[in-house]
């Protein structure tokens, strides 16, 4: 059976898409033809100059009356889209969902079911969960089906289904509609074995035409071990599962020789160093490939990167050999530099020491040292704020750039924080993910996005670059607040 899949406007254009590539060569190994349409890159080169692919720039994606006149302002490149997808001849059709890209999304379901209306839509991603959000999806009459969670199992069953029986029925890890009912199928478990998934398929995207050419995403572990008490990791993914050092070598390994000039890796992991032992193996085997002396071997200017946490064997010598095995960058996730705070998000290591040294040493090693920050904690103090103020000072030579949370504290639905709002001292009185507030009232949006500030204005003072986060919020700093009031 013959399936497209799309990733409608706004998302990365430095790179392909990763979801995508996994899905593509999950139902190709499967039987199924398979074809790619990157409309977001395309979008981009017609629109680039508006600036709306620009991280600190993405709420215009999330904007109904902006997407709106985007949709007018481009009636007819949308109409090109519709009808190259049913001219395709793909029965069924599935969007990578996410924040920014779920309105285009769901304007092309209605275009193509407007041009045919037996072609089966197929929502999945990040939008797509939790249930809240997929039944949300759901009920909009152009979608015909949303995937929660991973799909590389979901989505080749889910057409099996339809190539048989000309009709979606009931299959683990989809939600879909039956005689205008909505059906929760419930969540599929988590796939077990990783090491056992097919190497994603790049060969439908033009690498060529994207920001970074020689650049490839890469995932070597789904979910996260930690228990910090914030995080929605655990949400979709479940639980914690890692590829072994051989398997993510063996992948790059195949990337690298189908796609010469690819010289770049993006981990697109939530934490890359949870399995040390899977992350030294991977190591050791990229230091062995560097030393082949063939003048055509791709291994010699490999460079890559990822995000990790803060752990006590991430000393001097081990950063020393991931540099040497090629990576350039790694994003902590510090939060906080609060002791107290770090306790309350259940957050380790429980030692600020370790914090300096960890980031000390990365940048010693070459390693450039990006770090998350979250500000507004339930529980946080402005002495504890201070704490975090005062070790970006003493810190500041070792970050290359530090990323303020745009979010500052959101309580995702779903996680432990949000299951326990009394125990986190949060009011539930018109409770809201973002706008929330504590129950003597002092922790609210405003305090928050004033603590985001100081710190971001701090950062800048001591020259050390901020991410998109950080600029997004100080240049829509009004925006925000009028959405906070207009929740009031």
């Amino acid at each position: 059976m013959k399936i497209a899949l799309v990733l409608a406007p706004s998302w990365g254009i430095e790179s392909p898409h990763l979801g995508i590539a996994l899905l593509s060569a999950a139902l190709r190994k499967r039987g199924h033809t398979v074809e790619v349409f990157d409309f977001n890159l395309r979008v981009h080169k017609q629109n680039k100059e508006k600036g709306w692919w620009k991280g600190e720039e993405d709420l215009h994606w999330e904007d109904a009356n902006t997407v709106g006149g985007f949709i007018r302002d481009n009636e007819e490149l949308l109409k090109t889209f519709a009808q190259e997808i049913y001219l395709s001849r793909a029965q069924v059709v599935s969007f990578s969902v996410y924040n920014t890209t779920w309105m285009l999304s769901l304007e092309l379901a209605n275009r193509i079911k407007d041009v045919d209306k037996n072609k089966f839509i197929v929502f999945g991603g990040q939008r797509c969960f939790p249930e809240l959000a997929a039944e949300g999806l759901i009920k909009h009459a152009a979608v015909d089906a949303v995937v929660l969670g991973e799909g590389e199992e979901v989505l080749p069953e889910l057409l099996g289904k339809i190539e048989k029986l000309k009709r979606i029925e009931f299959c683990p890890g989809i939600f879909y509609k039956e005689k205008g009912e909505v059906i929760n199928c419930g969540r599929r478990p988590a796939i077990a074995n990783i090491d056992a998934l097919t190497y994603p398929d790049f060969s439908d995207f033009s690498l060529a035409e994207y920001g970074n050419p020689h650049q490839l995403p890469i995932l070597a572990s789904r979910g996260c071990p930690y228990p910090c008490i914030f995080c929605s990791t655990k949400l979709f993914w479940v639980n914690f599962r890692c590829l072994s050092g051989a398997r993510i070598f063996k992948e790059m390994d195949f990337q690298l020789h189908r796609h010469p000039g690819v010289s770049f890796f993006t981990f697109n992991d939530h934490v890359i160093n949870a399995d040390m032992q899977a992350l030294s193996d991977f190591c050791d085997l990229v230091l062995a490939a560097k030393q082949n002396q063939n003048q055509d071997n791709p291994w010699k200017g490999l460079n890559w990167r990822g995000a990790v946490v803060i752990r006590e064997e991430m000393d001097a010598p081990f950063l020393a050999k991931m540099k040497a095995a090629g990576c350039i960058e790694l994003e902590y996730g510090l939060e906080s530099a609060s002791l107290a705070v770090r306790k309350l998000m259940r957050k380790p290591p429980y030692d600020i020491q370790v914090l300096e040294r960890v980031i000390t040493d990365t940048h010693n090693s070459g390693i450039n040292a990006r770090v998350n920050f979250m500000f507004g904690f339930p529980g946080e103090t402005e002495e504890d704020f201070q704490e975090t103020l005062n070790f970006l000072k003493k810190n500041r030579a070792a970050f290359a750039q530090v990323h303020a949370s745009e979010t500052f504290c959101h309580v995702d639905p779903g996680t432990y924080l949000f299951e326990h709002l009394s125990e986190a001292k949060i009011s539930e009185k018109k409770f809201h993910p973002l706008y929330w507030e504590s129950q003597d009232g002092k922790n609210k949006y405003p305090e928050r996005l004033r603590r985001h500030q100081e710190f971001c204005q701090l950062a800048v003072a001591l020259n050390i670059p901020l991410s998109s986060g950080g600029h997004k919020i100080m240049l829509h700093k009004e925006h925000f607040l009028k959405k906070y009031e207009e929740n009031l």
